[in-house]
């Protein structure tokens, strides 16, 4: 089993950057890598505002290849959960991420207080994301344009189990992205489905 604990400072993240290629973050049976989030969340709605975005991502990967992430629960990030900028042949299954200040069924102002803790932002090429649960207090998913490669494509998600705002393709103004497809998942409670 893996598990990680990270109540550290809000410059600390699980960060891999650059040039990652050919590997795969795994576990045996269900590996936790937890952040600590309501450290960065603070006092619903005040907590925000005092650290804005100044709190950390949980799990970052720049400019990586061949990457597999399977096994692993990505619990309470301080920011984004998983920030996957400019992946190429990005796989990631049986997982998941959770961002939630109560086990409450659905999303309460209390919950979304919990802001921009997005579930997957990932950009790149030929990415398959499947068998993934996400319960979040932001996007469940969000495509980006790729900083390296210009265009994010060739991205199927597919069996994926997501309630927070949904599913989103684009989600920064002047984004371009080509052949996205969601197919084969549920959206429970979500504010805004697939935008």
């Amino acid at each position: 089993d893996l598990l990680v604990t990270s109540p550290a400072p809000a410059d600390t993240a699980v960060d891999f950057d650059d040039d990652f290629i050919d590997t795969d973050y795994a576990s045996a049976k269900r590996g936790i890598i937890d952040g600590a989030g309501y450290q960065y969340w603070g006092v619903p709605f005040i907590g925000y505002l005092e650290l804005v975005e100044f709190r950390p991502d949980l799990f970052v990967l720049n400019r990586t290849e061949n990457v597999m992430i399977e096994y692993m629960v990505f619990r309470d990030a301080g920011l984004y959960t998983l920030n996957l900028v400019d992946s190429e042949h990005l796989e990631i299954q049986y997982s998941s991420v959770v961002a939630r200040r109560t086990n409450d069924d659905g999303h309460s102002l209390l919950d979304l207080s919990a802001f921009n803790t997005d579930g997957i932002d990932v950009s790149g090429n030929d990415v398959y994301i499947h068998d993934v649960d996400i319960w979040n207090q932001d996007d469940c998913i969000a495509v980006k344009d790729s900083p390296y490669f210009g265009v994010s494509s060739n991205m199927l998600f597919e069996r994926i189990t997501a309630s927070g705002l949904g599913l989103t393709i684009g989600s920064i103004g002047g984004t371009t992205v080509s052949n996205i497809t969601f197919r084969d998942s549920l959206l429970y409670k979500t504010y805004k489905g697939i935008y």
